[in-house]
């Protein structure tokens, strides 16, 4: 049996390896998403988007309160496709 959970010869256990969470490093969005969001809601104002950190999904909604168009993604061309669809 292999993986992180199983026990070698010796009964010790395989250590995984560390993620960016384990180090104190955020999970952010790159750059280059960021500026994508921020060109498209630049010629977009009937929109809003934000990177939400504690789930590290991108949430985007229409500025009208009587709208339920919402959508949430990790991949910032998933939110630019939905507002655009929806614009």
């Amino acid at each position: 049996m292999t993986g992180p959970d199983s026990a070698s010869a010796a009964g010790e256990v395989e250590a995984q390896e560390p993620t960016a969470a384990d180090v104190g490093e955020p999970d952010l969005p790159t750059p280059h998403a960021a500026v994508r969001i921020a060109a498209f809601l630049a010629d977009h104002l009937t929109w809003s988007a934000f990177w939400d950190k504690s789930y590290q999904v991108w949430r985007v909604a229409e500025n009208d309160p009587d709208s339920d168009l919402y959508a949430e993604s990790r991949d910032a061309d998933a939110v630019i496709k939905y507002m655009t669809a929806n614009t």
